[in-house]
């Protein structure tokens, strides 16, 4: 968003002031989409808020209540020990170990929030009412009318209620002051102005909505500039041939007519009597054949002109017409007996105890040979290798790894009390290999292993900031499709734990 200090956003960013300096309040911050909720959470948190601990939560749909607990407490009690599963007011009482604490805690696009959060943070607004060297204030930035009904049940039958705010759509002077600022900013002409001014009047008077005017305006002027003059030199190119056709096409009857023009030699008939000689003696020809016609017996005509069947194809229709021999067939579950066989260290041969399908085994002859000696067939020999075989070049390729560069040595030496910008948790290089390569981050993005219940895990990092609200500006400037995987600050005092558990 512009940043230009509007009266109606000055006022409300006041009035949270007040409201949070001299005790613990649960304030909720409602507005409709593009209000400027997510900007004015964070214009508080730098220009605004006098606390001296200060936490900023941004919801995301993949988030779980263990992580939202996490975020919350990792600000505010930084090398903090806790359980993510426990209530956040027991938690911070075990942390503080009766000492005082004086927080303000922040969460945009707070309807995303639990009715187990909500109620988490209403006890520690609550508990904090009653102790003097306690004092937290939380501020809810959400839409209108998502968080009344889970608010109202934590609050029933209390003294004290949650308090509301609204955030009221921009005024005619300030909504005629926020286009001029776009227009200042990207030196548009007169004629520019004037489109830029019909366009925002079917738009509501919030700043998010006239925004999305300024970046739609700004693509189309980039798109513009980006154009290159390789469309206008292929229509030129196509002009040029259009216009050598012509004068071809223009020429060509003239230079035809010269060459037709031929002197016919004393003697020789020409070409039009030939052809009309040619018609009289077949029109002579079929008044005779109607004649005879007419003369026969009258009979059936029969339709000769039926095309006649295609020739049935049968090279190529079956595999092994042209075999000589009989070919073996082993069923599905004898190559699955020896494939098992092979994983436990055998050769595969003890797992062939099962017949063949009885319609396509070649039938024995009878040999005077005890049972005992009697020798399986060379060709189901040669079939049952051909399977053992294949079987470990299939494997090779599942095992097969990926070599995908590790930061754990390398994110120790960052200090604790820095942050990044955490992509994604994936458990094998493969997939850390696949999603590197498909968001363009190799080179950019750094990789550590930790250990969840026994088992590798691999994350993806991006950047390293002093502080939440730097990540999250940065995250605003990452491109989109990074944008959608929900990015969220993450300390390095738990990135730091996290690789002493690989340790």
């Amino acid at each position: 968003m512009i940043a230009l200090d509007l009266d109606s956003q000055i006022q409300l960013l006041s009035r949270i002031q007040f409201l949070t300096r001299f005790s613990s309040n649960l304030v909720q911050i409602t507005g409709e989409p593009g209000a400027g909720k997510t900007w004015l959470s964070e214009r508080y948190l730098e220009n605004w808020a006098n606390e001296p601990t200060q936490s900023l939560l941004i919801c995301n749909p993949s988030q779980q209540d263990a992580q939202h607990r996490a975020i919350i407490l990792r600000q505010i009690v930084r090398d903090g020990v806790f359980n993510e599963h426990d209530p956040m007011l027991q938690s911070l009482e075990y942390m503080l170990e009766g000492n005082g604490v004086h927080a303000l805690i922040v969460i945009d696009d707070a309807q995303r929030l639990s009715a187990t959060i909500i109620a988490e943070l209403w006890a520690l607004v609550t508990h904090a009412q009653q102790r003097d060297d306690w004092q937290i204030n939380v501020l809810l930035f959400s839409l209108r009318g998502k968080l009344n009904k889970w608010l109202h049940k934590v609050s029933y039958g209390q003294g004290v209620k949650p308090l509301e705010l609204e955030i009221s759509p921009l005024a005619d002077n300030e909504r005629e002051m926020f286009i001029e600022v776009m227009m200042v900013s990207r030196q548009l002409d007169a004629a520019q102005r004037r489109a830029l001014k019909q366009k925002a009047a079917s738009l509501p008077s919030l700043p998010g909505a006239l925004r999305g005017l300024e970046q739609q305006e700004t693509s189309l002027m980039e798109e513009k500039k980006r154009r290159s003059p390789l469309p206008l030199i292929i229509l030129v190119l196509l002009l040029l041939a259009l216009g050598g056709g012509l004068v071809w096409w223009s020429m060509s009857p003239q230079t035809a007519q010269e060459e037709v023009t031929v002197e016919t030699p004393d003697g020789v008939k020409e070409l039009a009597a030939i052809l009309e000689e040619k018609e009289k003696e077949l029109a002579q020809q079929a008044a005779a054949q109607q004649g005879d016609q007419s003369l026969s017996d009258t009979s059936e005509v029969t339709d000769d002109m039926i095309a006649l069947p295609v020739a049935p194809v049968v090279e190529g229709m079956t595999v092994g017409r042209r075999d000589q021999d009989r070919r073996i067939v082993v069923p599905d579950r004898v190559v699955d007996a020896i494939m098992d066989d092979q994983e436990t260290g055998g050769d595969g041969t003890n797992a062939v105890t099962e017949p063949l399908i009885p319609e396509l085994a070649i039938p024995q002859k009878p040999s005077a040979v005890p049972a005992d000696n009697a020798q399986v067939p060379e060709e189901t020999v040669v079939e049952q290798v051909v399977v053992a075989d294949t079987a470990p070049l299939a494997n090779d390729s599942v095992n097969e790894s990926v070599d995908v560069p590790m930061a754990n040595n390398l994110l120790l030496t960052v200090p604790a009390s820095r942050y990044a910008l955490q992509l994604a948790a994936l458990q094998s290089k493969q997939a850390v290999d696949e999603f590197l390569q498909q968001y363009a981050l190799l080179g950019r993005a750094l990789v550590y292993e930790t250990r969840r219940n026994g088992e590798p895990w691999y994350m993806v990092l991006l950047g390293d900031y002093p502080s939440v609200a730097d990540a999250r500006r940065a995250e605003l400037a990452l491109p989109a499709n990074i944008r959608n995987l929900n990015p969220w600050a993450k300390s390095f005092t738990q990135i730091h734990k996290e690789i002493g558990l690989v340790n």
